[in-house]
C-alpha cells in the first residue's frame, strides 16, 4: 500500500535525495537543474520544507515519488511532482496532487495552480484527468515554454 507523508525539517536529507533523483530522472520536467540543487547546503533544504507542503510517497520503506505546493496570496502552486519510473501508472502521481490539495484546503484555499512544460504530454494528462484546466497562459523557459493550468477543490469535498 502506497503510504503518504508530509515532510518535516528534519527530513531534510530525505528530501534531497529524491529531488535529486527526480532532476537527474527527468531534467526537462523541472525548472531547476541537478548540477544547481546538488550544491545546496543543509539550510537551503530546510529553509524549502519550512516553505510550503512536501508529500512523500512511499511503499515498504522505498520512496516512490514526491509533491510540493507553495501557497501564494490567492491560490497554492503545485510546483514540483515527481514520480520514480518503476511506480508510474500505479495511482502514484494522483495520490501527491490529491495530498498538496488537501493541504492547500487545509490552509483555507481551494484554488490549485501549476505550470506543465509543453513537451510533458504524460503530465498534462495527469492534471487534465485531475480536473485542472489550460488558461491558455504561457510562460517561456530556455527553449521550451509551459501552460498554467488551475483547479478549483470544493472545501467541503477535498481529502
Amino acid at each position: 500500500m502506497i503510504g503518504l507523508e508530509q515532510a518535516s525539517e528534519a527530513e531534510w536529507a530525505r528530501l534531497r535525495e529524491i529531488r535529486l533523483t527526480a532532476l537527474a530522472d527527468a531534467p526537462e520536467s523541472f525548472t531547476s537543474t541537478y548540477a544547481r540543487e546538488v550544491d545546496f547546503a543543509e539550510g537551503d533544504w530546510r529553509a524549502r520544507l519550512r516553505a510550503g507542503a512536501w508529500i512523500f510517497a512511499s511503499e515498504g520503506g522505498e520512496d516512490l515519488g514526491l509533491a510540493a505546493g507553495l501557497p501564494r496570496p490567492d491560490e497554492w502552486l503545485l510546483v514540483s511532482l515527481w514520480v520514480a519510473p518503476a511506480a508510474r501508472g500505479r495511482g502514484v502521481g494522483t495520490a501527491l496532487v490529491d495530498a498538496v490539495a488537501t493541504a492547500a484546503v487545509e490552509h483555507g484555499c481551494s484554488r490549485l495552480a501549476l505550470q506543465v512544460q509543453e513537451r510533458n504530454t504524460g503530465a498534462r494528462r495527469l492534471y487534465e484527468r485531475l480536473g485542472f484546466t489550460a488558461t491558455g497562459e504561457w510562460e517561456p523557459v530556455g527553449d521550451r515554454r509551459r501552460e498554467r493550468m488551475i483547479r478549483i477543490t470544493s472545501v467541503s469535498t477535498a481529502g
